[in-house]
């Protein structure tokens, strides 16, 4: 009996870590983050940030500071503040 070529095709699994629901502002910092497939590093040179704000966003261990809602705002698309 001939074996047909098989391939099988399913999307990926969301990581655990994926904020499907982004409550805070490191919430919406990282589901972008994922989106984009960037790492933390990336995201803080994007802000101008040390790599470690960009994780204690993240995990909610501090909130950003007024003059850097510009750019976060930028970089996400809106005002995460206002979800």
């Amino acid at each position: 009996m001939e074996q047909l070529p098989l391939t099988l095709k399913a999307p990926k699994p969301l990581p655990l870590a994926y904020p499907e629901s982004p409550k805070t502002v490191g919430d919406h910092i990282r589901k972008k983050r994922m989106d984009l497939k960037l790492f933390q590093r990336d995201i803080a040179k994007i802000i101008g940030v040390d790599e470690c704000t960009i994780h204690n966003w993240e995990m909610s261990h501090s909130l950003p500071q007024e003059r850097l809602i510009p750019k976060i705002i930028e970089f996400v698309g809106y005002d995460p503040r206002d979800s």
